[in-house]
């Protein structure tokens, strides 16, 4: 897995006249089979990319919304030979690394398997200094995926940096938490236009308040995003049972083709 890689599947699918897509799912919600389940779904789907929690505390910042804090809390437990089956299964993911998981640089807290063959780490909360962390990930093959606010103006000097120090794509949250959604699809042109601005080699995904087909459209239209990523409605869907899960996710790939 090289860090290219998350660039190439995103871009592709962009090239291609759609956007990517990626699913965050927890290992263990609702239940350890469902998360198989689902997780089988994404990919025979083609699913673009998963993204998965790593977390070793059930502590998270006020960005997680209540769906996925919810599901953090209740996920089952699973040994770390279930995680890497789990984990195996998807050939693109992306950590999404809460601060229990990796307190610094040389400490990784989480299940080990957790970290085995990532393309890239987002945290929930970004460290004071990317940096160590930045070439931490570079030593596995993987990259720290910049996150910025689509809905404030301008770049900020930290966002500069992060561009710098990232790779894969750029995460555009539309909301101040998950699941919700504040910003205008021309929010997101003049952020993607900011971005391209320092790093046009990285495509943008957007994420944030994203549940249904029509969301997914609207957006595959705007000119604002390579792909969309979405979490806290993929988990209500499942956590509703996976007749509704699989026939929401049908509908949101179709709507992204």
């Amino acid at each position: 897995m090289t860090p290219s890689r998350l660039s190439d599947v995103i871009g592709g699918r962009a090239k291609r006249g759609g956007l990517a897509v990626g699913i965050y799912l927890i290992p263990g919600f609702p239940t350890w089979s469902a998360s198989i389940e689902a997780l089988d779904l994404c990919l025979g789907l083609d699913v673009d990319f998963i993204e998965f929690a790593a977390i070793s505390d059930p502590r998270w910042s006020p960005r997680t919304g209540p769906m996925i804090a919810r599901a953090l809390r209740e996920a089952e437990p699973y040994s770390e030979a279930e995680a890497t089956a789990w984990l195996l299964r998807a050939p693109v993911r992306v950590a999404i690394v809460y601060g229990s998981a990796w307190p610094s640089p040389a400490v990784w807290s989480a299940p080990p398997p957790l970290r085995t063959g990532v393309s890239g780490y987002l945290f929930e909360t970004d460290p004071p200094d990317l940096a160590p962390y930045a070439q931490a990930a570079a030593e596995d093959g993987a990259v720290i995926i910049p996150a910025v606010d689509a809905t404030a103006d301008g770049l900020s000097d930290d966002d500069r940096r992060l561009l710098a120090l990232g790779g894969g794509f750029v995460y555009a949250s539309l909301g101040p938490e998950t699941g919700t959604r504040a910003a205008s699809l021309t929010d997101l042109r003049r952020k993607r236009d900011e971005i391209r601005s320092v790093r046009p080699d990285l495509p943008v995904c957007a994420a944030f308040g994203i549940s249904e087909p029509a969301d997914v459209e609207e957006l595959r239209g705007s000119g604002g995003c390579d792909g969309v990523i979405i979490g806290s409605a993929a988990l209500a869907r499942l956590d509703e049972g996976m007749a509704s899960f699989t026939g929401w996710l049908k509908d949101i790939v179709t709507a992204a083709r």
